[in-house]
């Protein structure tokens, strides 16, 4: 017969009578037997099953017990703002008995590397392969691939935060104890992140980071895959007037001669052919300087208080300022609870009588004083940001967006642009001047 020798019954399951007793039916059914050293117990011999239902059972109890005094001690840990421990993301440490994390001195100047080269827009594989090339690996000694790098710069750790952690539920709604990490960081009363040292990146690194690491990226389904970024101004922008998909750039764009041959081309015509779309085709640039004198005329006329500027400040907040805008989310985020709290109190305090007054007043009180004080924070931070160069002279203006490069033009175009298209030529060779033919619709 078989034999499956065990130390503890315990160290063989801790899920109950019902796993346990699961796993005693299919050694059954295999002629097998269990055999536990501690207890002395052998599931072949009549009478075991009930003692061994009774020890799983105290073992689930036991882990139980286990299993709340280090949820409780970790989360102490998160409130004193310790680090809980674990394995830190490439480029920090965490010193023995500090509760802290640093730069590690060997890999940080790796690492920095890495942030650096994220924050200039190239992409994780490319920093990858850059790494590879020059010898460098990770951690264990294997080689970097894209998903390290975006694993690595989504640690809340990797910025000098305190990571948090997810609960998972079951299909029925039920909590597991089983926990993932959050790409968020633990935050105090006031709704701060909760520092626990120095990282790599500093927190507003981090989230242009991952803004950028987002914006390479195509939701597809439950899934999401790469896009390469793009090297014309208005590729993606505008629309073919035929099927009002978007027009792609074709050609090379490199001296004086090739620049000129560059087009955009209806992307459904150049993938399916002319029996899905006609196509447009559009001298490059033709377009993008007739783009460029309309956007300057647009936004110089425009004056403070205008709908349309508001709806630039908007914008430009969620497209420029990544941490102004993360932090009003928050602030509105905690408005809403902070008001449902107190909705609450009111209710269990003058329909349900569920409160004494005074400890309705002191509550009632407190949540009053987080609503204000989160009110003014979102007063501030709904206040405009610094245009002033949209309101200076023309020519201010002008060298303003000459000094920008392709990705902050194609980022201050969709400021004002909701969307921009072409009316078709009229015949081959058609001279109509191309500002006659563009049909933008802004923002407002």
């Amino acid at each position: 017969m078989k034999t499956l020798a065990v130390w503890k019954t315990d160290r063989f399951d801790r899920r109950g009578m019902a796993a346990i007793g699961a796993a005693l039916d299919e050694f059954d059914r295999r002629r097998a037997r269990l055999f536990v050293l501690q207890e002395r117990l052998d599931s072949s011999q009549p009478g075991t099953r009930i003692v061994f239902a009774i020890l799983a059972e105290r073992a689930r109890e036991e882990i139980k017990d286990l299993t709340l005094r280090v949820t409780t001690g970790k989360n102490a840990g998160r409130v004193a703002g310790r680090w809980p421990g674990g394995r830190t993301p490439y480029g920090v440490r965490s010193p023995r008995g500090s509760g802290r994390i640093a730069p590690d001195p060997a890999e940080y100047p790796h690492a920095r590397r890495v942030a650096d080269e994220l924050l200039a827009g190239k992409s994780a594989m490319r920093v990858a392969r850059d790494l590879e090339r020059d010898g460098i690996r990770t951690r264990d000694g294997a080689r970097w691939d894209a998903r390290a790098i975006t694993r690595m710069a989504r640690s809340t750790a990797w910025a000098g935060l305190l990571p948090a952690k997810e609960r998972q539920f079951d299909e029925h709604g039920q909590p597991l104890d089983v926990w993932v990490p959050s790409a968020e960081p633990v935050r105090d009363a006031a709704g701060n992140p909760v520092v626990i040292g120095t990282g790599v990146v500093s927190p507003g690194e981090r989230l242009r980071i991952l803004a950028l690491i987002e914006a390479r990226i195509t939701k597809m389904g439950g899934g999401s895959r790469g896009k390469r970024p793009h090297t014309t101004f208005l590729g993606g922008i505008f629309s073919c007037p035929y099927c009002g998909k978007g027009m792609t750039g074709s050609g090379s764009g490199s001296g004086s001669s090739s620049a000129r041959s560059l087009m955009y081309r209806c992307r459904t015509r150049s993938v399916y052919g002319k029996d899905a779309c006609p196509g447009a085709v559009v001298r490059a640039p033709r377009m993008d300087a007739a783009v460029e004198a309309m956007w300057l005329s647009h936004v110089s006329a425009l004056e403070h208080g205008s709908p349309g500027l508001d709806a630039i400040v908007r914008r430009w907040a969620v497209f420029h300022d990544v941490e102004k805008e993360q932090r009003r989310k928050e602030v509105m985020a905690g408005l809403d609870a902070a008001r449902t709290r107190r909705d609450k109190l009111e209710h269990d305090f003058y329909v349900e009588g569920a409160l004494l007054e005074d400890r309705f007043k002191t509550l009632a009180a407190e949540q009053s004083a987080v609503i204000e004080a989160l009110d003014l924070e979102a007063a501030e931070l709904a206040r405009e940001a610094d245009l002033s160069v949209f309101f200076a002279d023309g020519e201010a203006l002008a060298e303003a967006w000459v000094e920008s490069t392709l990705a902050d033009r194609r980022m201050l175009l969709g400021c004002v642009l909701k969307s921009l298209t072409i009316v078709p030529a009229r015949f081959p060779g058609d001279r109509t001047p191309i500002l006659s033919r563009v049909v933008p619709e802004w923002v407002a």
